[in-house]
């Protein structure tokens, strides 16, 4: 990013006429410029005669290679450049929360995938690779990363999250805004999003309102957002479609303006949801009209609408006129967008250079990292053995997602949002393991669909016993099954997951837990491979399986990367970034609960989950010991030095994720049994030590006080050391002295380190 030219940008507000300013607060779609795939300068007459503050869904709309989108984008800003009276070039977006959301684009792992390689510094390099491709066809911003606490496994976009701990959010949120705004690709505009709370909506249904108290939102969901402008300056946020309190987040004053300006200092662009203004008076009706919903949006502190004008177009410019609202703030957004474009560099140039655009696309070093990434997101739930395969073995491979390309792609990749051919070649599950087997044989049934449309309700149908014979002739079974992922906002979305895809239940949709009684009742060992995008519960469905992987939505290199692990060519090293409920009863199961809520049982079940947040099995084994801590007494202001050994004592080579959590002993509030502060993963190859260690500063105990304000207060904390929240090692007590002292930041952060 570069500098903000205040002065230029002075200069352009002053020369701007009304309608000049009003457009640089809207947003048009490609599809509104184009005819036949190629830029209409009759539609943009008619469409932005007055220049336009953003073209949005670039990829996804136009349906265009990036060399022919690169054309199209740069005839969109040589019009806006030389045949609008401004001549101010546009923002251009795209979506990329796992990879550029248009034709071509690398398909990475979806975040809640991400989020389980506990790796910022891969996501960065994702991040990077990422905004060179959006960059290469013109675009300059995206909406992404997802901030949101994944709290609710019901609600659908619980997989655009990176989990249900705000520390493990921020710290992946950083890597991917550091990626985005600061790669070596070319810097382009991250968003924030939702803000705030949009991840734990009543019911698990997605725009639903959000009940929790600001101090609890304080504490945990506007954290990573906090850490987001604080340290990693974000260039946008995004307000959430639901209501806090009552109060819908694109009109809350409190939130945009209170909290995000004024206490945070944030000083870029706050957008719109996709019609979250138009909510105001359609779906919250708090206002009676689209001009009270824009002039609401406005004064709260909204800055542009996306994804067209129904509220900030030709309704806002009539309230100004009939003074419904005081022209100060269409220039207070227009100047915070003016000042986003300055820092972009697009005074000096905005037109992409379609030459160059086909060069950053599907490139062998692109490939590798998706396959580096999902070989690192993979966690392995469960293994008695069973795992990893041999090639020689007779494998059976069943179930509806082992075939499936579009299947192990997240619900924001272009071939997901769109439905439609992505233009990439994916390697499924079962091409990959068939490829694997070198002295053995592989046979395969589908068995059921992803839902139960139109297949027999019983397990006695033809589809299953052609399962079952490959089943007792097999070795070993792999069974993948799961969802689909999808967005079900302005059309009918065949998914079991995504954004408008939330659930009332968390088994396997459809016939697919009757596919898997079929296969262990064989009494063949058998994997199961869960591909879905929500965490999915098999908790007393049937007989334990052998081994059970949890594969999310790997991407485009899934199919490959599962098949590295099944065969151990590589580690499982993948860990939970959320706790996988054993049903939807247990609701809410994260780990951070209060200790009365932890401990309480019910009569027909246990309240523990079926797998905790930071499980994950390895090949090998590790053991920790010798917590040394420097002091145990540590004053207000210092920080907690600690180190601990880690040994693979196992027969192979692994990676393990070394989890630092606290726990206050006596708090003026009710605080957690335990919340993550610091991880470290590490590599250890058979029978190497090495020690870890984390510093952590006092200001990391930080609460939010009664009054709702961060204090640190004295007293004894408890550090545990472990492989799970529900796995700790070693720990320690710690006392720390002086008076109560707000942090000098709220959203510190530990240090890590692997020595001899």
């Amino acid at each position: 990013m570069e500098a903000t030219n205040r002065e230029l940008v002075t200069t352009i507000l002053a020369d701007l006429s009304l309608e000049e300013k009003v457009a640089q607060l809207g947003t048009v779609r490609i599809g509104s410029l184009l005819e036949d795939g190629e830029f209409s300068r009759e539609r943009a007459i008619d469409e932005i005669p007055h220049g336009i503050g953003r073209v949005t869904r670039v990829g996804r709309e136009s349906r265009l290679d990036p060399a022919a989108l690169s054309r199209a984008v740069r005839d969109i800003q040589r019009f806006l450049e030389m045949e609008t009276r401004p001549g101010i070039p546009a923002i251009c977006r795209e979506e990329a929360i796992c990879g550029y959301a248009g034709r071509r684009g690398t398909a990475f792992p979806q975040s809640i995938a991400m989020a389980s390689t506990w790796n910022p510094p891969l996501l960065e390099r994702v991040a990077d690779e990422i905004s060179g491709q959006l960059r290469a066809v013109g675009c300059q911003a995206t909406l992404a990363p997802v901030l949101d606490i994944g709290i609710d496994p019901r609600w659908g976009r619980i997989e655009e999250t990176y989990g249900e701990d705000p520390y493990l959010v921020a710290c992946m949120g950083l890597a991917a805004i550091e990626g985005f705004q600061t790669g070596d690709q070319g810097s382009v505009l991250a968003t924030a999003k939702h803000f705030a709370g949009h991840g734990r909506p009543e019911g698990g249904r997605n725009r639903a309102p959000v009940s929790n108290s600001l101090r609890t939102l304080k504490q945990s969901d506007l954290w990573p957002f906090r850490a987001a402008v604080k340290r990693a300056s974000v260039e946008s946020v995004m307000a959430a479609y639901h209501a806090i309190d009552g109060v819908p987040c694109h009109a809350d004053d409190r939130l945009l303006s209170g909290i995000l300006r004024d206490e945070w200092e944030f000083d870029g662009t706050v957008v719109s949801d996709g019609r979250g203004i138009k909510l105001l008076c359609d779906d919250h009706h708090v206002v009676p009209d689209h001009t009270s919903a824009g002039t609401t949006a406005l004064r709260a502190g909204i800055d542009v609408e996306l994804p067209e004008r129904e509220c900030f177009g030709a309704s806002l410019l009539e309230a100004v006129r009939a003074e419904r609202i005081d022209e100060r703030y269409i220039d207070r957004a227009v100047r915070r967008h003016l000042e986003q474009k300055s820092r972009l560099g697009l005074f000096d140039s905005a037109a992409p250079d379609p030459q160059r655009a086909s060069a950053a696309f599907e490139t062998d070093d692109q490939y590798r990292l998706a396959r580096k990434v999902a070989r690192e997101s993979l966690v392995l739930l469960e293994n008695d053995g069973t795992l990893p395969l041999s090639e020689a073995a007779t494998v059976a491979v069943v179930g509806p997602n082992a075939d499936e390309p579009r299947h192990l792609l997240g619900n924001y990749s272009y071939a997901a949002a769109e439905s439609d051919d992505d233009g990439l070649e994916i390697t499924t599950p079962l091409e990959a393991i068939r490829d694997r087997l070198k002295g053995g044989s592989l046979q395969y049934e589908r068995g059921c669909g992803i839902v139960a449309e139109n297949e027999p309700a019983d397990r006695e149908s033809q589809a299953f016993e052609a399962v079952r014979a490959i089943a007792e002739t097999a070795d070993i079974v792999v069974a993948c099954v799961g969802g689909r992922s999808g967005i079900d906002v302005e059309r009918d979305a065949t998914g079991t997951a995504g954004e408008g895809l939330d659930r009332a239940t968390l088994g396997l949709p459809g016939n697919q837990h009757a596919l898997l009684e079929a296969v262990t009742e064989t009494g063949t060992p058998v994997v199961v491979v869960l591909i879905s995008g929500r965490p999915l519960s098999l908790a007393g469905r049937f007989d334990a399986p052998g081994a059970i992987l949890e594969a999310w939505l790997p991407g485009q290199a899934g199919g490959r990367a599962i098949a590295d692990v099944l065969f151990g060519d590589v580690d499982a090293a993948g860990r939970l970034p959320v706790s996988i409920p054993r049903s939807v009863g247990q609701l809410p199961v994260h780990y951070r609960r209060t200790a009365l809520s932890a401990s309480q049982q019910y009569v027909d079940e246990t309240a523990s989950p079926w797998y905790p947040f930071g499980h994950g099995e390895s090949y090998t084994t590790f053991e920790y010991s010798e917590l040394e801590v420097d002091e145990k007494t540590v004053p207000m202001g210092g920080s907690i030095d600690l180190s601990l050994a880690v040994e693979n004592v196992g027969n192979r080579s692994g990676t393990e994720v070394v989890q630092l959590y606290v726990r206050d002993h006596e708090s003026s509030v009710t605080r957690p049994v335990r919340e993550l502060r610091g991880f470290c993963r590490l590599s250890l190859s058979t029978g190497e030590r090495r020690r870890v260690s984390f510093s952590l500063p006092t200001d990391a105990l930080a609460l939010v006080d009664r009054t709702g304000e961060w204090i640190v207060e004295p007293g004894s904390f408890a550090v545990q050391i472990g492989r799970s929240a529900a796995d700790i090692r070693l720990r320690e007590t710690i006392t720390v002295t002086g008076d109560p002292t707000p942090p000098s930041s709220p959203v510190a952060f530990s240090d890590s380190a692997v020595g001899e």
